[in-house]
């Protein structure tokens, strides 16, 4: 046998060797859980071991009932769930609650491009800070955010090259991993507020808002602004500014755990932007006007289906004459006959991000938004 055709032979045996490598673990409940059982009898059937075509092996870990986390389960008490480790044996998918008829073929072909993808960026060399920062933060969201990622027994040891590339992180991609959801610095600026040390709060904060920000996400990002009104919530000279600080955060996101508190903030105070939340108060329709209503639309629109949307005066009246439903820039449906009725295709649920509302008002009115997804279909008369 040529030379050549002999090393590429050994070269693929030692590419199916290592690929072989990476294990497919399911973490179940033996004889109390029954999605388990049903999830653990896929994974052993012929039909799930051809879908992995010997590139994963399967391994099985029982939880007992009421047990503390186990040897191999990696941190999750969300059962049945599954694990996916690479030939190092580091974890790089989490998939939790599995629900007992999830199609595992499709499971294992997600897993394969997954991991694939793992492997040309790990292939392509993690030699810089910005390489392996990169390279954590596309891994981040398929194990559960930023600090698992960088977790033993997943990719702790990529963040410790990031570490010894960086050590006074100039780059910040260190805080990126190690922030958290911002709850620490929120809690300390409240201690600052609580023991009237304003001065010293403020110095806390303004050193945190100096430390490299640019790959910080939406939430930690809000999460130092909420450090700011957790301050100054109860200084009255500073009210319209915490309000502004508020709206800003929100308009982030209002689907992140700070975007849901900066709104709740907002309504506690009075302030509630338009929302299909609280509705719509008095001022924010007048004469003949066109409104943009943007916050809860994507919640209230994550299902495809049938909806009714209609506008229910608490106050006053107002007269409705046209809503148009918007994906970003694209018009998706325009409703200008009452009742406002729409059929949400299954590639636009939880997508619609806002309304545009057209109508008239000769009163200061206050009202709900109310969107009704049907359910179920009205039964047909009896002949």
């Amino acid at each position: 046998m040529p030379r050549k055709i002999l090393i590429a032979l050994l070269t693929a045996a030692v590419s199916i060797a290592a690929a072989g490598a990476s294990r497919i673990r399911l973490i179940y409940g033996k004889g109390w859980n029954a999605a388990s059982e049903e999830v653990k009898k896929a994974m052993e059937s012929s039909a799930f071991k051809t879908a992995c075509k010997g590139k994963f092996t399967t391994e099985f870990v029982d939880w007992a009932e009421g047990a503390g986390n186990v040897e191999g389960n990696l941190g999750s008490l969300k059962i049945p769930c599954i694990f996916v480790l690479d030939e190092k044996g580091r974890c790089f998918f989490v998939f939790e609650n599995v629900p007992p008829n999830y199609p595992m073929d499709r499971m294992v072909k997600f897993i394969n491009r997954l991991d694939a993808q793992r492997r040309a960026a790990e292939s392509a060399g993690l030699d810089t800070p910005d390489k392996c920062g990169k390279f954590l933060e596309m891994m981040e969201k398929f194990v559960g955010g930023p600090k698992r990622i960088i977790s033993p027994g997943f990719y702790s040891d990529v963040f410790d090259k990031l570490v010894q590339l960086d050590p006074g992180d100039k780059e910040g991609w260190q805080r990126h991993f190690q922030m958290g959801d911002g709850i620490d610095i929120v809690i300390k600026a409240n201690e600052y507020r609580a023991d009237k040390d304003m001065a010293g709060g403020e110095k806390f904060i303004n050193a945190e808002l100096a430390k490299p920000r640019k790959h910080l996400t939406k939430e930690q990002q809000q999460g130092l602004l909420m450090a700011k009104f957790a301050l100054y919530r109860e200084t009255p000279a500073k009210n319209e500014e915490m309000i502004k600080l508020l709206e800003t955060v929100a308009k982030y996101d209002e689907t992140t755990f700070w975007g849901t508190c900066a709104l709740g903030w907002l309504n506690w105070r009075g302030k509630a932007p338009i929302s299909t939340y609280w509705g719509w108060h008095k001022g924010d329709f007048s004469g003949t006007f066109t409104k943009e209503i943007t916050y809860g639309v994507s919640y209230s629109f994550d299902k495809a289906g049938e909806y009714d949307i209609s506008f229910e005066p608490t106050e006053g009246s107002v007269n409705i004459s046209q809503v148009a439903l918007y994906c970003g820039e694209a018009e998706v449906a325009v409703l200008k006959s009452k009742p406002f009725k729409f059929k949400l295709a299954r590639e636009y649920a939880g997508k619609i991000d806002r309304m545009v509302v057209k109508g008239s008002t000769a009163s200061d009115s206050a009202g709900n938004i109310v969107i009704r997804r049907q359910i179920l279909r009205p039964r047909k008369k009896a002949q």
